[in-house]
């Protein structure tokens, strides 16, 4: 009987002893998956905190720049030799709308103009300490043409300036009334958003760069925010392998361009 009895067992031993690695294995999974979740959501000590701040990158033509004559786009030679290849319409547009020359395939001149709306994302105000401009690659500078029209009368907003020619670009803070300073203290909040203007200058390169943003909340946690165009870096070329242009005004419109000393300059009539 003990015999008989052993015999009817032993399959099932064996069946049961086979599925020991795999009941194993699935308990390890289990178990690394409570950890994880333990890790990333649930410990006091948890490091994966929500962004303390949201930043909006305002679209090209959206806003006035505080510039004399910036925001301005290179135009490639090799797409358009000259303002003169270019529709009656798209030389007003251009002009008009100098962002309109981004489906010409050009880039932003220099200085680049971004502007940025930030605003808390807690009821609790946070506090911008500083402000980086990273540079992803340089290269030579796009050979074009381009024009632009002064902005003399545009109102003064904060920035956030950087020579991007520079190894280590350092930043210089600028308020609404002109004062400069190397430091910066910018309280946001959910309420009440606030605004800045980030200007990269090349002189000698065609430059692909992001931004990064330090944060402080009240507690006195620090925290990173990036920023970039859309995933991509922005982009900015210097004008020296390009021609600046002027427009020439007919009795209703705009009737040609000419080459302008003063935009080949960096200068305006301001």
């Amino acid at each position: 009987m003990l015999r008989k009895a052993l015999r009817a067992i032993r399959p099932v031993l064996r069946k049961a002893l086979h599925a020991i690695p795999a009941v194993v294995v699935v308990l390890c999974v289990l178990a690394a998956g409570a950890y994880a979740v333990d890790a990333l959501l649930l410990s006091d000590g948890d490091t994966s905190v929500a962004r303390p701040l949201r930043v909006s990158v305002l679209a090209p033509g959206s806003f006035e720049s505080a510039h004399p004559y910036a925001p301005y786009y290179v135009v490639p030679r090799r797409r358009f030799r000259d303002p003169s290849e270019l529709s009656r319409l798209a030389r007003n547009k251009i002009l008009t709308q100098p962002e309109s020359a981004l489906s010409k395939g050009a880039l932003a001149g220099s200085p680049q103009i971004i502007r940025l709306a930030l605003r808390s994302t807690d009821k609790d105000p946070v506090t911008v300490t500083a402000i980086r401009f990273r540079v992803a690659s340089r290269a030579r500078p796009l050979r074009g043409w381009f024009t632009a029209l002064s902005g003399c009368q545009a109102r003064p907003v904060r920035r956030a300036q950087a020579d991007l020619d520079a190894r280590r670009p350092a930043v210089r803070y600028v308020d609404s009334k002109g004062v400069v300073s190397r430091r910066l203290a910018l309280e946001v909040e959910r309420s009440k958003p606030q605004v800045i203007e980030l200007r990269a200058a090349t002189a000698r390169h065609r430059v692909a760069w992001t931004a990064e943003l330090s944060v402080r909340d009240k507690h006195g946690h620090s925290s990173i925010v990036a920023v970039d165009d859309g995933g991509r870096p922005f982009r900015v070329t210097s004008s020296r392998s390009s021609r600046g242009y002027e427009p020439v005004y007919g009795a209703t419109s705009i009737t040609s361009f000419k080459p302008s000393r003063l935009l080949a300059r960096g200068s305006s009539r301001c």
